[in-house]
């Protein structure tokens, strides 16, 4: 009889998210997993896995039958960024957790980061929640330390390198160039940083269009206004250049936009899994980033010299074709091995079970 496991998650469309459903499910085609997924545009990702169940109701972990189902993932990546939600939702999930343990039920968070936090208060409720559960997996060293005495908690590379993308692998097309986009309006921190952020696209862009490139502008979430961000720069690119611009939109079709990325020869990374994915399909890379999360990886494994940080950006910013490099085949197989840590925990419970 096939085990029930009930997974948390991100379910927007946003690629990451989907992507770590999607591993889940390839990798344990025997697991029956159930996801709580109301509207129509955001099951589609998963629609074709067989091994995927959609609940067709908002999540309220207050109303789920702990008893119908044998364990509990909640997969995700920026999770426990503080806020009054996530102060929140710790409440929510601390409780749900302890009714899981009376019933004899693993909870696991997985690939995992923790933070920005202000308080003490948030660390502290956070604490308390790991400590209920069977298995912490978290996907950057800095969050690791926080919680490493805590004997559930184990550390290992994004979910994402666990995958083998070779049979979705295009070859690489000449004289292209993506670009991962992100909308820094809806970002309290980064907003008064939008105008120099499109003017630099802006000028990536003619740049590299002069030279006959074809330039892809690429969305990874449309819920979180990629696409309007694409919208915004496209506005200023010069008519003369527009034909050498292209958009990719991820709208669903995780294994189609796998490929499409996987054709393009250099890319500007904004998005995490932007530069996750262009390190393992070998694209020649630079990290224009905005979340210390992508800082984190890159450090942890000494990965590339020259990156930015949005935050730090000015009008005088110039990118040249020589920043773009890419990560050593040593490292990157390196990380996918340990990656492989992200499933430890779970599958222990499995054999034990």
């Amino acid at each position: 009889m096939k085990k029930k496991v009930l997974l948390f998650g991100y379910s927007r469309a946003n690629f990451g998210d989907d992507l770590f459903v999607y591993i889940l499910a390839k990798r344990y085609q025997d697991i029956q997993f159930s996801i709580h997924i109301k509207e129509p545009k955001y099951k589609r990702p998963l629609e074709n896995l067989e091994n995927i169940n959609f609940i067709e109701e908002e999540r309220n972990v207050d109303l789920v039958k702990i008893e119908e189902f044998d364990a509990f993932i909640y997969v995700g990546g920026s999770i426990f960024m503080e806020s009054e939600y996530a102060r929140h939702e710790a409440k929510e999930f601390n409780y749900f957790i302890k009714e899981c343990n009376k019933q004899g039920k693993p909870f696991f968070y997985m690939t995992c980061n923790f933070g920005p936090y202000q308080t003490q208060e948030y660390l502290n409720m956070i604490r308390e929640n790991f400590k209920l559960c069977q298995g912490v997996s978290f996907r950057d060293k800095p969050s690791y330390e926080l919680f490493k005495d805590i004997p559930s908690v184990c550390y290992a590379p994004d979910m994402a390198f666990a995958y083998d993308f070779n049979q979705l692998a295009q070859k690489k097309e000449r004289k292209t160039i993506g670009i991962s986009v992100i909308d820094l309006s809806i970002r309290e921190k980064l907003k008064d940083k939008e105008e120099i952020y499109k003017d630099y696209i802006n000028r990536i862009i003619i740049k590299f269009a002069k030279r006959g490139y074809k330039v892809s502008l690429l969305s990874f979430c449309q819920f979180e206004e990629d696409e309007k961000a694409i919208a915004k720069i496209k506005e200023m690119i010069p008519k003369q250049y527009l034909e050498n611009v292209e958009e990719l939109f991820y709208q669903g079709d995780i294994e189609e936009f796998l490929k499409e990325y996987s054709k393009i020869k250099y890319m500007v990374c904004t998005r995490f899994h932007s530069m996750i994915l262009s390190m393992i399909v070998k694209q020649k890379i630079y990290n224009l980033y905005y979340s210390n999360k992508t800082q984190n990886v890159i450090k942890d494994y000494e990965l590339f010299r020259r990156f930015d940080n949005i935050a730090d950006i000015s009008y005088d910013i110039r990118l040249k074709k020589y920043h773009f490099k890419k990560a050593s085949n040593q490292k990157v197989q390196n990380i996918k091995e340990k990656a492989q840590g992200q499933f430890t925990k779970f599958e222990q419970w499995l054999k034990n079970s």
